[in-house]
């Protein structure tokens, strides 16, 4: 797929993924709207644990390759922050990534919905060091999914009224290889942990606060 085409398929699902979680009401009166807080990567704030185990990379390692590096400047490649470890929503994974572990790990059942038991059991194995977090994360998961459910209903019927839009998420999903679904959800998921962040996993910095509460507190991210 081309790189255009991919910008356009990826800002698309942004979008979708902003409608399922990232809008708040603006009652606090602190927090100014009109001016986006300074760039802060979510996994620097949250430290959320990756939910691939080494038996899932393996199982889905056709999807598992790292994202590709930025283009060398002038001074080299782009520094690369050792201080955090490497988690799940840092690396913009490819969407069949999530698809299949959640497939693998049944968290999407035969009928392709959701299941709170088995992300449960999933944390079980990928988050049993901080309870409080995983605890944090089912809750996002089960938001999550009744927002995906009604994402889902809006979908088909806006296809059974625009065949034009039926057209294009047909070849969006084909280009792609598989559904956006799962990693619409994951997105969600991270988000809704995010504004949720137990002060076990937080990063209690001047910076991540202003972001927080901008997405808190405001009609847009």
């Amino acid at each position: 797929m081309s790189q255009a085409s991919n910008m356009r398929t990826n800002f698309g699902y942004f979008v979708v993924i902003c409608v399922l979680g990232c809008y708040a009401s603006a009652e606090d009166k602190s927090v100014d709207c009109t001016k986006s807080p300074p760039f802060v990567p979510l996994h620097m704030c949250c430290h959320v644990p990756d939910l691939s185990t080494i038996a899932l990379k393996e199982q889905c390692a056709e999807f598992a390759k790292p994202p590709t590096p930025p283009p060398m400047g002038r001074g080299g490649p782009a520094k690369v922050d050792q201080s955090h470890p490497t988690h799940m929503h840092e690396l913009h994974l490819h969407p069949c990534l999530i698809e299949c572990i959640f497939n693998k790990t049944e968290v999407f059942g035969e009928n392709g919905e959701p299941d709170v038991d088995k992300f449960s059991a999933l944390l079980d194995t990928t988050v049993k060091d901080n309870k409080e977090l995983a605890a944090i994360m089912e809750e996002s998961f089960e938001t999550c999914a009744e927002k995906l459910s009604d994402l889902k209903a809006k979908m088909v019927e806006e296809k059974s009224k625009n065949p034009k839009y039926a057209e294009k998420m047909a070849t969006q999903n084909m280009q792609m290889g598989c559904s956006p679904f799962g990693a619409i959800l994951m997105d969600c998921v991270n988000m809704e942990t995010f504004k949720n962040c137990p002060a076990s996993a937080w990063n209690d910095s001047t910076e991540c606060n202003t972001v927080r509460d901008f997405i808190k507190e405001c009609e847009h991210v």
